[in-house]
């Protein structure tokens, strides 16, 4: 009996990457790497692959025959879904994520962000630049602190872990309103408003679709204590942009840590803002890298890889996207 075929769609950057799809699925499958295959051979891999590998970005999905996606899965490589091209594909289109898969790296992001925001270190360190020496300045403590996360998957998971490390408790806020990683409370989005107004730090680790697209809008933000700190790694669409500026400018002892932006190189070319986030003294920013670390690629290489393995040993795969997914 032949091997089931999975076929990775994307050129590997590194050796370790490929070596981990040919450790997790070079047993169970005829693995391929599409890169290293003409044109024909290419199109017939795709067309009889159990399994198709792609990175996630509409450049390896949309060019693709709607037709080919009929009985296997579609696995991508990074978590959010919402780049995905949902109009050139089907809608009955089997297509798992890869959530999860930086959830370690992202959640240490998260609590760097709280941190340097409590103890404002960009502060000290600009005010020493320029002479001043503010010893006496009270820094603020996580420890006692309330933090809501909203979307609690693994990235959210995971940080309620380190969170409590500091003695911090976790109240979440996901679809369902159950979960079955510990909590102090978990509710869903309809819950949002007084979860907001109990809530120190907020994180949001949630995906982009319709329930959350400007969830995070004035309405919510009036709920939100003077001095709460607001954390972004899902999408910059999440929250209403005009909404957080100005509520930004009208509490200055309000802080946003934004890793992920409304206009970003990749998806738009380049680095765009409607205002000026970054000059703001209670704004830290990073470039949408906080799940990009050392050997990152290899842990969702893994991660996606085990996912696949399962759906040919028994058909059935996590993380599957579904039309609530859809922004």
């Amino acid at each position: 009996m032949s091997l089931p075929l999975v076929a990775v769609a994307f050129e590997p950057e590194e050796d370790a990457v490929k070596d981990v799809f040919v450790d997790v699925l070079g047993a169970q499958s005829e693995l391929v790497f599409l890169s290293t295959l003409d044109n024909v051979a290419r199109d017939k891999a795709i067309a009889g692959a159990k399994a198709l590998i792609v990175r996630g970005f509409s450049s390896d999905l949309s060019s693709l025959d709607p037709a080919v996606f009929a009985g296997k899965l579609v696995q991508t490589m990074i978590a959010g879904v919402d780049q995905l091209p949902f109009d050139d594909l089907p809608a009955d289109a089997t297509i798992a994520h890869n959530g999860g898969a930086f959830a370690p790296q992202m959640a240490e992001h998260v609590v760097g962000m709280a941190l340097a925001a409590k103890k404002d270190f960009l502060g000290n360190h600009t005010a020493m630049q320029q002479g001043e020496w503010h010893q006496w300045k009270r820094m603020r403590l996580l420890k006692g602190d309330t933090c809501l996360i909203i979307g609690y998957g693994g990235i959210g998971k995971a940080t309620a872990d380190l969170m409590r490390a500091f003695g911090v408790r976790i109240e979440a806020l996901n679809r369902s309103g159950r979960t079955d990683a510990p909590t102090d409370f978990i509710g869903t989005l309809d819950d949002l408003h007084p979860a907001i107004a109990r809530a120190n730090v907020v994180v949001l680790s949630c995906g982009l679709n319709e329930q959350t697209k400007g969830l995070i809008n004035g309405a919510a933000l009036a709920h939100a204590k003077e001095d709460a700190i607001l954390v972004n790694v899902a999408r910059g669409g999440v929250i209403a942009e005009a909404d957080l500026f100005a509520h930004l400018k009208a509490t200055p002892t309000f802080w946003a840590c934004l890793d992920t932006w409304w206009g970003e190189p990749y998806r738009d070319g380049k680095f765009v803002a409607d205002y000026p986030f970054i000059d703001l003294p209670n704004v830290l920013g990073s470039p949408h890298n906080s799940g990009i670390t050392v050997g990152y690629f290899i842990d969702a290489a893994r991660h996606a890889a085990t996912n696949v393995l399962r759906y040919l040993e028994t058909g059935q795969a996590d993380r599957l996207v579904t039309a609530a997914d859809r922004p």
